[in-house]
């Protein structure tokens, strides 16, 4: 996850970055989903002759997530039009919308402090608009002129599949939907603004066939790399969608937690203002100084990381808690150092050597300790003391004043078993997925 973190943060400090806002951002406000407006509409209309028969037919389409065929079973039986549909999608979603006081419920605030110039959206309702409160009103994506307007002079929102102030600009039917793709135009604007752009995809998901396909469709479009954040992904849907849809995934994991607050976290961490640590002119402690600098304290180490991948693998084997808690401690430390040395300007490769010396010490323990005693416990040890006095070699003077301490060594090792793909375990037991 690290190094897809730092270089998104890196682009959003270029001013590189275009968030994409899907429909989960809006569920804190009860704005109602596709399937829930899809079956509301199916609802209305399944009244005399059609009160089994268009239930049965539609509950077909949403159990396979195929929304598409859902909308088209409601047009033929209910003798419905496109207008029919708009028109019960905004008053449903009127009815719907709830009013949220705490701004800490919703991630629209957290959209709102990102310095960003251009927001797209797929959702029908207003919610970024009222929140970003930008001078432009939100207009449609493919509504833009770009012989007279430049996109980037001030903050806009621009909806993709409209919104409810104009009902019949809302993108319902297959038809509609395919009209809008094959649009020339439609595709020159969306190559224009990621040709030196990043899209950040923050609210959408992978589980129906709707949202893969609307991704999918995408791709042809977009130029250059984009990224997505999504709840707890497995390797194989990191690997699919880098893979199928040039998408780089920036995980979370919402068990303890939720959405709002993980997604807050990475906005949180992508837009801080780098640390300008002046030697020479320390900051007086009695002022306001950047808290990077200092490494992580007492209210850090209160967090709890037992839903944690390299907590999980300790948990494995016959390793002692006091020892698995300590453990914690250093990963908690190192992760404050590696977020230090990101607002440092330290390079994502000096990092990364970093990590590769602290993996071949692994790697020699594991030869000299594990293989020969089969302890995990002292394997664990052991490699914690080979790292307490890290030797940088000839990065010494790279990172002179930037250099970690023992604690935030020991971390390091750490850091690498929260990463799914390199092999740090504490024994011969393995996860089962």
């Amino acid at each position: 996850m690290y190094p897809n973190l730092n270089n998104l943060r890196e682009a959003y400090k270029k001013d590189k970055i275009v968030p994409f806002v899907g429909a989960g951002l809006s569920i804190p406000f009860s704005i109602p989903s596709w399937g829930d407006l899809i079956q509301s509409i199916c609802d209305t209309y399944s009244t005399g002759k059609l009160k089994t028969l268009l239930p049965d037919a539609v509950a077909w389409h949403l159990e396979e997530f195929d929304y598409w065929g859902a909308i088209e079973e409601i047009k033929k039986y209910a003798y419905l039009t496109d207008q029919d549909l708009q028109k019960h999608i905004v008053q449903l979603i009127k009815e719907r919308k709830q009013i949220l006081t705490d701004d800490s419920s919703h991630n629209y605030s957290d959209l709102s402090k990102l310095n960003c110039k251009l927001f797209l959206t797929t959702n029908y309702e207003n919610l970024l608009y009222e929140y970003i409160q930008c001078e432009n009103i939100p207009i449609l994506l493919k509504d833009l002129d770009f012989s007279s307007q430049d996109l980037y002079d001030n903050t806009r929102i621009c909806h993709l599949h409209g919104f409810t102030s104009n009902p019949g600009s809302i993108i319902i039917s297959k038809s509609s939907y395919d009209s809008l793709y094959t649009n020339e135009k439609y595709g020159d604007i969306l190559k224009a603004i990621t040709s030196n752009k990043h899209l950040l995809f923050l609210g959408f998901s992978f589980d129906d066939k709707f949202v893969s396909n609307l991704i999918k469709d995408y791709k042809k479009h977009l130029q250059g790399v984009h990224y997505i954040l999504l709840n707890n992904p497995s390797k194989e849907r990191i690997r699919e969608l880098r893979e199928d849809f040039g998408l780089i995934t920036i995980p979370y994991d919402t068990t303890n937690s939720t959405h709002t607050i993980e997604i807050r976290k990475i906005l949180n961490e992508i837009s801080t203002d780098p640390g300008n640590s002046n030697i020479s002119n320390p900051t007086p402690l009695t002022h306001e100084i950047d808290e990077s600098l200092l490494g992580a304290g007492l209210s850090d180490f209160k967090t709890n990381l037992t839903d944690r991948l390299f907590y999980k693998k300790m948990k494995l084997e016959n390793i002692d808690e006091a020892m698995i808690e300590l453990s914690t401690l250093f990963y908690v430390a190192s992760e404050s150092y590696i977020r230090f040395l990101s607002k440092e300007g330290i390079p994502l490769k000096v990092v990364d050597m970093l990590l590769g010396k602290v993996f071949i010490k692994y790697q020699e323990r594991y030869v000299d300790t594990y293989k020969k005693y089969g302890d995990s416990e002292q394997f664990l040890n052991v490699v914690h003391d080979s790292l307490e006095s890290l030797n940088l070699g000839r990065y010494t003077d790279l990172l002179k004043g930037k250099q970690s301490d023992e604690n935030e060594n020991r971390g390091l090792i750490h850091l690498l078993a929260e990463d799914n793909t390199v092999n740090i375990w504490w024994g011969k037991e393995r996860l089962h997925e």
